[in-house]
């Protein structure tokens, strides 16, 4: 089914022989009658799928009747190119990034001369249009859709081949023999609730069937047609799966022979593949020659344009540079010169503030290589739908010599710039994976702000495993240590969030040793990544009036729990303490083969046609390899700079060399001996340390060292930072977190210059005697008379008082922002953040707030009990009206924005109505 071998002047030819003839029932579950078969069919097919496979099934789909959708004229030149997936953008910018029309509903025209999509052949939903696609009904389904319609005659209905990766049995069509029929009932309708199918008799679309023996007339029907590719398997694959909500190698429960009845696997020289390879390249770090990039064989990044992120760039040496430039244009694309080069200038850093953006020309980038779901150019490349990924993915993608989407491995995108909440708690071993696999989970471990152990002691919070079997789970059980699989390590590093371990899927473990070979297949949730998109112009969080991502010609013309307590000693039987424990297979360093008597999994998983266009890329080994070779050239790199800048002060630069190595300290004696030091000598220091935030401003490199060597921290948390340093006023989330701890001090970036020179931290305290205060104070008028406030007053109310002490506040659904992005605020704040109450509690809250909206004593009192909802929400109102003559203000949630920029809340403010 592959190749060009299809490309015949009669594409239908090799399907005739295997023509499906359903029954009434089936046809009326899975497909329809059509004539001609793509009858109303517009179609746009993912670039990502090749050359050969695409103009393969475009060959079908014309030859049943579809047309290709029209492609949008700015979307020409970018029409056989991959885009990135499209977060926190405004709505115009579909339509600037779309490859091709989508229906009148999305905005395209409705002339005649326009073919709007109704159909996307995709092997994923990792593409930019997707979201809009959703919107506009477009069906986005696997190649199999065409294909299985081709061979049954049958327009077949799309949703049981969605490209969705939640849909795990999509393009599946399951037959069942030899089971009971409450147990063939479940497993159909769990087939069927997952994007599968069933039939009732064996049909030439079959694709698996379900036995216990390899007897029957619909096992002799599978080896008599094996031209029909359909495949026999135990009903145990389904229940694993299930279990794990994750599909398992299939390999182990196919017939003939299924190993899974023999109840093991032996080691197989097939899983060699999924070790590490630590390739790293000889460069020579002393005249920059870091980044070293394998030699593609073909030009297959043709026609990108590759752009570094502003901060990435900056650690890179002119010569680092110059040598990714090269290996780029080897590959087809072009390296984009940053601002000053394009300008025929020098950077100039001397001021100590990176620039917002070095990236000259935004209209021309397609690719961001960045580091961090941070900073100016991450949130502008991910509003503007270009591809982000990090060095790691762009190592693999020359490995492989295959562009991917950076989304579909957590490795491949950009990481969270602050670690998991709770995580730092967390002290993790591993055992029973190995290889790459291994490798793989400490650095998702190590990203997450977790602590990883090669022993495991009654210090560790959790074991993660592959089997439930060895010393170490034996440990765990023995000292009440979370035991997990490593799906709870992935979908925690997915959503960024310490979830709890009692989730059953993290806590199941197949019959067989399945799991070694499954890691590394989570993707990146795109729905969660608008947290960390800045809004457009900075990181404001306010309505769109106050955005301008327009501006720069964005638009083209046409357009949970804490670590557990200490348990008492436990003893092994010999009446010693066992202190540490170590598995057999846990002896091995990095890198190091498994011995052969070891029981490893079998198999590769099966590529069905969402997964074969990127077999290459999926490979975990080639993954690590890139993963290790980054690791080592960013340290090398950074060894360079810190040896050329002559600094004689240790630097954070020097990342992991071997110098900071002979003289690292604990993180705890580190942080204990900077708060001692951190009298920087003079008045105004203190003795507790300085922890500095940041916003719509960034400190440079010799800054942040400076920081650090007075005693400082660079912070991302109003909850731990001591000031806010910002150029102008703008209502981002972190300039409203701080302003209503009442605590933070909010300062000039004058305040840091002046700091830094003097080398000690200058007093913001309100009856301080700091001659040089008065020079940092933040003022900007423009932004007081927008909002018709002073910072002063406000900083002084939130130091006399939380704003929303006591204060309930309801926010309905469609409310904007949402209420996981308003609650951290309100609650900052003192108050508290609903968006549901029972009934008593409803009514008590709102009687008490209408006889305080009735108060002509207080004005300006705050109700206990604060309404805020959207026109879209006004069916919920009614709630809130008791009596016809008592009613309670909704309010928009401007007047929680300005509010707390006030630090005052007017009644008069905001209001959507006189009457809920």
């Amino acid at each position: 089914m592959t190749g060009d071998s299809h490309l015949v002047e009669s594409p239908l030819q090799p399907w005739t022989a295997t023509l499906v003839g359903l029954s009434e029932v089936e046809r009326q579950h899975f497909a329809i009658q059509s004539d001609p078969l793509f009858s109303g069919v517009v179609f746009w097919i993912n670039p990502i799928l090749g050359e050969s496979e695409s103009a393969r099934i475009a060959q079908l789909l014309e030859y049943g009747g579809g047309r290709p959708a029209t492609i949008r004229q700015h979307g020409r030149d970018a029409a056989q190119k991959l885009n990135g997936v499209l977060v926190r953008a405004l709505p115009p910018m579909v339509n600037h990034i779309a490859r091709f029309y989508l229906p009148p509903s999305a905005g395209s025209p409705s002339n005649g001369d326009v073919q709007c999509a109704t159909h996307v052949i995709s092997p994923d939903t990792h593409f930019g249009e997707y979201q809009a696609c959703v919107k506009a009904g477009v069906h986005v389904v696997t190649s199999l859709w065409v294909e299985r319609s081709v061979m049954s005659g049958l327009h077949y209905i799309e949703r049981y081949f969605s490209a969705r990766s939640q849909d795990i049995f999509s393009g599946m069509v399951v037959a069942v023999t030899h089971m009971p029929a409450a147990d063939k009932e479940t497993l159909l309708a769990s087939v069927m609730a997952l994007g599968g199918q069933w039939r009732e008799k064996m049909r030439a679309d079959v694709t698996h069937v379900v036995l216990m023996k390899d007897l029957g007339p619909k096992y002799e029907y599978v080896k008599q047609n094996p031209q029909l590719g359909i495949r026999p398997l135990l009903p145990h694959w389904f229940k694993e799966t299930l279990n794990l909500l994750h599909p398992v190698p299939m390999e182990p429960y196919l017939f003939p022979n299924p190993p899974m009845l023999e109840g093991k696997l032996t080691h197989t020289s097939s899983d060699d593949a999924n070790s590490v390879a630590l390739a790293v390249p000889s460069a020579d770090t002393h005249n920059g020659s870091a980044y070293e990039l394998p030699k593609p064989s073909v030009a297959f990044m043709r026609g990108y344009t590759v752009a570094i992120d502003t901060q990435l760039l900056y650690s890179l040496s002119g010569g680092a540079f110059a040598r990714l430039g090269q290996r780029l244009g080897e590959a087809g694309a072009t390296l984009a010169k940053p601002r000053h080069e394009a300008a025929g200038g020098k950077a100039d850093s001397s001021n100590g503030n990176l620039p917002e953006s070095v990236i000259a020309d935004w209209d021309s980038v397609d690719i961001l290589v960045c580091q961090h779901r941070s900073g100016y150019d991450y949130s502008k490349a991910s509003r503007l739908g270009k591809i982000v990924g990090t060095f790691v993915w762009l190592y693999q993608a020359f490995l492989s010599e295959q562009l991917s989407a950076p989304t579909q491995r957590l490795l491949h995108y950009p990481v969270p710039p602050v670690p998991v909440a709770g995580m730092e708690r967390m002290v993790i071993s591993i055992s029973h994976y190995r290889g790459a696999s291994r490798e793989y989970l400490i650095r998702l471990i190590t990203a997450l702000g977790a602590q990883y152990t090669a022993k495991m002691s009654k210090e560790n919070t959790h074991l993660v495993t592959a089997s439930p079997e060895g010393r170490k789970y034996t440990a765990a059980l023995q000292w009440n240590v979370s035991v997990v699989n490593h799906l709870w390590v992935e979908r925690c590093y997915q959503r960024w969030k310490l979830l709890t371990v009692s989730h059953p899927n993290f806590t199941y473990f197949p019959d067989l040793p399945v799991l070694n070979s499954m890691v590394g297949d989570t993707d990146v949730r795109v729905d969660k990544l608008r947290a960390w998109v800045e809004a457009p112009q900075g990181d404001s969080i306010a309505e769109s009036s106050d955005m301008d991502v327009l501006g720069d010609s964005d638009l083209g013309p046409a357009a949970g729990t804490g670590r557990r307590e200490m348990s008492a000693p436990v003893d092994d039987e010999s009446g010693e303490e066992m202190k540490s424990v170590v598995d057999s297979s846990d002896e091995l360093g990095n890198g190091a083969q498994a011995s052969e008597d070891a029981p490893l999994a079998l198999g590769q998983r099966r590529h069905t046609s969402r997964a074969a266009a990127m077999a290459a890329s999926k490979n975990l080994g080639v993954i690590m390899q890139a993963v290790n070779t980054f690791e080592a050239d960013m340290r090398k790199e950074r060894l360079y700079k810190y040896r050329k800048s002559h600094v004689a002060r240790r630097s954070l630069v020097l990342g992991e060399g071997e110098e900071e190595q002979q003289q690292a300290e604990p993180a705890r004696h580190k942080r204990a001996r900077t708060d001692n030091s951190n009298n920087g000598g003079g008045s105004g220091s203190s003795s507790r340390n300085v922890r500095i935030m940041f916003t719509s401003v960034r400190p440079s490199e010799e800054q942040e060292q400076q920081i650090f060597s007075m005693g400082g921290e660079v912070v991302f948390d109003a909850a731990h930072a001591t000031h806010l340093v910002c150029a102008e006023i703008k209502r981002t989330l972190k300039m409203l977190m701080a302003l209503s701890s009442g605590r933070v001090n909010i300062v000039s970036l004058a305040w840091l210059e002046l700091s830094l020179a003097h080398r000690r931290w200058i007093s913001m305290e309100p009856k301080g005697d700091d001659p040089l205060a008065a020079q940092c104070h933040v003022v900007d008028r423009a932004a007081e008379k927008k909002w018709d406030f002073r910072l002063e007053e406000s900083i002084q109310r939130a130091r006399k008082r939380r704003l929303l002490e006591g204060v309930t506040v309801f926010l309905t659904p469609q409310s904007e922002p949402k209420l996981k992005v308003l609650r951290p605020l309100i609650e900052i704040a003192g108050g508290e953040a609903v968006d549901s109450l029972d009934e008593s509690r409803l009514r008590k809250l709102i009687n008490s707030s209408i006889r305080v909206q009735n108060s002509q004593n207080s004005p300006n009192e705050i109700p206990p009990l604060l309404v805020v909802s959207c026109y879209e929400d006004s069916h919920m109102w009614p709630m809130f009206r008791p009596s016809s003559d008592k009613h309670m203000s909704i309010y928009a949630t401007e007047v929680l924005l300005t509010g707390l920029l006030r630090q005052q809340i007017l009644r008069s403010d905001d209001k959507l109505g006189n009457e809920a």
